[in-house]
């Protein structure tokens, strides 16, 4: 209803300064902008944290958010007949589009989305099968599942659209949604979309992005009185600049995904998972997001990509370092040392600096850090998840990721630029099934996960 074609400037008028000031506006994949024009005096619509509202020549109300904007410009005539046309720019990071404004104060119940490529994942194969039958398939078949997580309520269902000629649809696809118990800010909301869409990735192995996405002031359940009281006036639609991520199509093959929705059985595993995933989310966010920023630098092998993997690594919770030695271990190690060094005649200063030394030691080394994990990892999906030469990778990525931190990576030969790249897709590969590791996943899916493209990719690697 309140679709917006992306890519084509659009004739607008102003809805903040009373004076009806038209202009234009362009929302596309690149850019969110709006151009505000006044052909008799001066204006300057101020940055004051709320919207720029306009009314399009299509009759969408849009508000503009997260607003950049210019000093105010203007064209002259300096000879008579003297004219000045004033001029305003805006640059915005979000365009919401629906029947009313969407002003700072109001909050998102509800928002749908779509995300791309995950047909197979999502595909229950007896729900479709009973979609295909007619065209009023009954809501049950429809709906995939509704789960409560944290503060949420997730869900995910069937869109079909019909032609003229038969029932079966022409076209099907999943859509996600998310009802919060709090209704959450247009900043809030969608980190917890970003959440959801994290986990479609992390099944594929891919980086995804929402599309199609819609936001709601008011529940599902309000939403269906409405409709059915014929008083609904209808979602909004929201637009960021989200770019593209190139895709390989061979890492779509959900053969790899530890989790899919086949039959109720794999179904059950996808809901239990997807929950443990969104009510982790707070403690494990800044890991999602680096995961996210390795599925986007799959293509390239880079200092950039290696860096960011060891950060992967660095932010998965359960991932972090243990102590080797025990409180009372160090504290008598450091007693006998620094009394030893006494004995020596060495200055406090020097026993200061071995009492240092030694709680040093109480941190477990790389070696054994990478062994205590890559144990864990085996005990969970299976001896040979990884080479037998991991522990040796995961080492000297950490070589490499020293060598790379201040500089660009310039490999001295082909061998050591083989061995640059093996390291980076170990510690990927390695953080990845890290980041499975608590997950309550399938037997099915345990043996799945060795096909990843993350796991995958690390195992054919040239050395």
């Amino acid at each position: 209803m309140f679709e917006i074609e992306r890519g084509k400037p659009l004739h607008c008028v102003e809805m903040v300064t009373g004076k009806s000031l038209t202009g234009t506006l362009l929302i596309s994949v690149e850019e969110i902008s709006a151009r505000i024009y006044s052909y008799t005096e001066f204006f300057f619509i101020e940055d004051n944290d709320q919207p720029v509202i306009l009314l399009t020549e299509t009759n969408h109300i849009v508000s503009l958010h997260s607003n950049i904007t210019t000093v105010p410009g203007r064209t002259s005539r300096t000879i008579e007949p003297k004219r000045t046309i004033h001029r305003q720019d805006f640059v915005s990071n979000l365009a919401i589009v629906g029947h009313d404004p969407w002003m700072s104060h109001d909050k998102v119940k509800r928002v749908t989305f779509v995300v791309e490529h995950t047909k197979q994942l999502m595909r229950h194969k007896r729900k479709v099968k009973a979609i295909g039958r007619g065209r009023y398939p009954k809501e049950g078949d429809l709906t995939i599942f509704t789960d409560d997580a944290q503060g949420m309520t997730l869900r995910a269902g069937y869109t079909a659209t019909y032609g003229s000629e038969f029932d079966s649809p022409k076209e099907l696809w999943p859509g996600f949604e998310i009802e919060f118990d709090a209704p959450q800010s247009t900043t809030d909301y969608i980190v917890h979309v970003s959440d959801y869409v994290d986990f479609l990735s992390f099944c594929l192995g891919v980086k995804l992005k929402p599309t199609a996405i819609r936001v709601d002031r008011i529940s599902f359940d309000q939403m269906k009185a409405a409709v059915k009281s014929q008083s609904y006036l209808g979602d909004h639609g929201v637009h960021y600049v989200w770019p593209e991520t190139e895709i390989d199509k061979r890492d779509l093959w959900v053969g790899g995904s530890p989790v899919r929705s086949w039959d109720d059985e794999e179904l059950s595993s996808f809901r239990a998972c997807l929950v443990a995933w969104m009510n982790r989310a707070a403690e494990w966010r800044r890991s999602y997001a680096l995961m996210m920023v390795s599925f986007g630098a799959k293509n390239v092998i880079s200092a950039e990509r290696l860096i960011n993997a060891c950060r992967w690594l660095e932010e998965v919770p359960i991932a972090q370092s243990q102590n080797a030695l025990s409180s009372e271990e160090v504290e008598a190690i450091s007693t006998a040392a620094t009394q030893k060094a006494h004995e020596l005649g060495h200055h406090q200063i020097i026993r200061e600096r071995i009492a240092g030394a030694v709680k040093r030691v109480r941190a477990e080394s790389a070696e054994e850090r990478f062994t205590r994990l890559v144990a864990m990892l085996e005990e969970k999906f299976g001896k040979g998840i990884l080479r037998g030469s991991v522990v040796a990778h995961l080492k000297r990525a950490i070589q490499f990721r020293s060598r790379v931190a201040h500089g660009h990576f310039n490999p001295e030969s082909d061998v050591e630029f083989r061995a640059f790249a093996k390291s980076t897709k170990a510690m990927e590969a390695f953080c990845y099934l890290l980041t499975a590791l608590d997950l309550p996943i399938s037997k099915m899916g345990l043996e799945r996960i060795r096909s990843n493209p993350l796991v995958r990719d690390y195992k054919h690697a040239y050395d």
